[in-house]
Parts: structure tokens; sequence; C-alpha cells
């Protein structure tokens, strides 16, 4: 049936797609994991390792650092090598880097381990939509994609409730063998499965004899407006929803009155939504047939509840994040999926390694425009300035003649 995922249809490698779906899921919830797991024991890091909070909120950036400058070469080395070989170096990486920080007593080689782990999320966040969207047809890629972006919250939920637990009852760093677990497990699944996944990103067609050459690539995708305004409309989410999602804690806790335990449980409402939010968005654009006007709308929505929620009571807070979380958790599928369909099928690596940066790049100045806002303009403006760039997404997306 149009719009849901269930196809019975086989890769050229003869593997079910929905088997490429979920193996290439573990590999990015895997990384989400690792992505996230830092701030739920900081405490507990800061106090074992014996350093400051500086050093401590660099061991959460280094990812996001990673991200920009790191996944544009990472989607030509995919172009040039194949997603397999790859998915094996990336699941390699956050095995290694995880094992190193769950033993590592000195702050340089935590923050080495770190580094580590990053490159392996971020060549995933490039290699994961690209074989996913090649592995669906178009009438079902927005429903897997989808299915495929819920990786970052079931990431968030996991760090959120096993870190601390774990963190209490021994160490944290219990929870750094549990995640480089997961990553081998990934690893295996990936090196069984994938193998037999061939794409027309691993295997370009020639192309005046310079069509297999990953420079050659890089050259199509950043002459491709389509890319740009999908890069755009990506990183304006980013800043939007990053800036305000990472200080809604302290919003409810300092202009709500509620307590610092709270505000955080009902913060992660939000991803707990994104899940369904997520899947659903998807089989909305395949039914309509659109990436679009779907993003268009979400962004559009999104501007609209950031300028409303300086105005909630504090007895509504719980559903206005649950209305967070249906706007808010779906433009990233349609992004991703965007990505591989402005471009053709070889260039798709590559086109999602650009948006990919846009996206880190938003994610970064996400929460560094909003404090630099909130301690010139207070909290209403500072949201009002958040609106602002996801209505400017909105507009970019419905500018770019590329997208369908």
């Amino acid at each position: 049936m149009k719009g849901t995922v269930q196809d019975t249809s086989q890769t050229d490698g003869g593997v079910a797609p929905v088997l490429v779906l979920v193996v290439t899921l573990v590999a990015m919830t895997a990384g989400s994991v690792y992505m996230n797991k830092v701030s739920p024991v900081l405490t507990n890091m800061v106090s074992d390792l014996g350093i400051t909070t500086a050093d401590a909120g660099m061991l959460i950036s280094i990812f996001t650092l990673s991200g920009i400058f790191l996944s544009i070469p990472m989607g030509v080395l995919t172009t040039k090598y194949g997603a397999y070989r790859a998915g094996i170096f990336s699941l390699a990486a956050l095995v290694v880097g995880s094992a190193v920080g769950a033993v590592a007593t000195t702050y340089p080689l935590m923050l080495a381990s770190r580094f580590i782990e990053g490159i392996g999320l971020m060549f995933l966040a490039t290699i994961g939509p690209s074989i996913v969207g090649g592995a669906f047809s178009n009438e079902k890629r927005g429903t897997a994609m989808g299915i495929l972006m819920c990786f970052m919250a079931i990431g968030q939920i996991l760090d959120l409730n096993l870190a601390p637990i774990m963190a209490e009852a021994g160490s944290w760093r219990s929870f750094w063998w549990l995640s480089t677990g997961l990553a081998a497990v990934g690893l295996v699944l990936w090196v069984v499965v994938i193998r037999g996944v061939p794409s027309a990103m691993d295997t370009p067609p020639a192309v005046s004899g310079e069509r297999g050459e990953a420079g050659f690539a890089l050259g199509q995708v950043l002459r491709n407006g389509g890319v740009w305004l999908v890069a755009a409309a990506f990183f304006t989410f980013m800043v939007a929803h990053m800036g305000a999602f990472n200080f809604l804690p302290t919003f409810l806790t300092e202009v709500g009155g509620v307590s610092s335990t709270t505000a955080g449980s009902l913060t992660s409402i939000a991803s707990v939504i994104g899940i369904p939010v997520g899947v659903v968005g998807g089989i909305i654009a395949d039914k309509v047939g659109s990436r679009k006007w779907p993003l268009a709308v979400a962004l559009g929505l999104l501007g609209v509840l950031l300028l409303l929620i300086p105005v909630f009571p504090s007895a509504s807070y719980a559903p206005m994040m649950v209305l967070y979380g249906c706007v808010s958790m779906e433009e990233a599928g349609y992004c991703k999926t965007g990505a591989s369909e402005v471009v053709e099928p070889a260039l798709r690596s590559t086109s999602t390694a650009v948006v990919n940066t846009a996206q880190w790049a938003g994610a970064f100045l996400g929460s560094t425009v909003f404090g630099v806002c909130l301690g010139s303009v207070g909290w209403n403006a500072s949201f009002a300035i958040m609106a602002v760039v996801a209505f400017v997404g909105a507009v970019a997306t419905v500018l770019n003649r590329r997208l369908r």
C-alpha cells in the first residue's frame, strides 16, 4: 500500500529494504547514544576525571564541531569507497572510541575518545540516509526516512533513562561499555547484511570519463541550487530548534517556576512524541507525494509555536511540549529525504554530506545565538527571533523548485 514501509521487494543485492532500514537504524541509534551520553552523567565525570565544567562542555560540543568540518570530506570518501566500507569504518570508530573512553583516566584521552566517536557518528549521519534512500522507492522513501530519523530520539531516551541509573549503581563507565556493545552489535549486523546491498552511490555511472571521481561529484552537488535550499532549510531548522529546545528546561525553571527535575521530564516529552511523529510525518509525505509542502508547513508551525511559548501558562507546559514534539520532530526526515531527491542517485551521499554540514553548523550556532539573544533582549524576544529563523526556512523550502 502506498505510504507504508511494508516493502516486500529486494535491493539489487537480494536484501529486503526493511532489513536494510532496521540495520541502519540500529547503527545510527548507537551513534546517537554516543552523542548524548555525556550530559546525563556529567556531574559524575567531572568528579571522576577532575575536570572543569568548561572541559566537560567540550566533551559534548566536539561532536558538533566534527560534523561541521568533516561532513563533506566524509561524503566524498563515501562516494569514493562506498557505503559498505564506510559503514564498517564508522562503527569500528564508535567501538574503539567508546572502549578508550571507558578506561580513560585523563581529560586529553577522554577528549580524544570523544573525537573518535564523533567521526563514527558523522560518517553514519551521511551514510544512513543515503543507503536507506537508495533501498526504497519514491513512494515509500519518506516513510522509511521518517522511521530512520527516530534514531536521535531513541538514543536520547536510552541515555536519559539508563546512564544515570548505571552511574548511580556503579560507575558512568558501565554505560560506556554498554554503548560499546551496542555499536559492536551494529557492526556485526552491518557486515552481515549490508554487504549484499550495492547501491547507485557505490557504483556511480561513468559520465565524460569523470563520474567516479569524488571531486567531480562534490562539484556537481555544489552547483545544484536545490541542495543549497535544502541545506538552508535544515540549517534554519537546527538554529531555531536547538536554540529553543536546549534552553526550554531553563525557561521552565526560571519563568515557569518548576523544579529542574520536572523541567527535564517535561522537556523529554517532545523526544518521546518525536518517535511516532517522525514516522507519521514520513507517511504523510509519501501519501501527498511531496517533501516540499510538509516541510514548509512544519517549519511554519514551529515558528508559530515558538512565538506562543512565552505566553503558555505553567499548567499547560505538558501540552506545550506535546505540541513542540509534533511540529519539530519531522523536519529532519524531510530534509534528509530531500537531500537524496534533488540530485541523481550517484550523488546522494555527497548531497547528504553537504546538508549534514548545514545541520551541524545550525546545531552549533543555535544555542550560542539563543544565549546571546537571551542576555540582550530576554525570553520573549529570543523565542521570537528563533521563530523568524524558522519562517526563513519555510520560505527557502517553498522556493526550492527541485524539491517535489
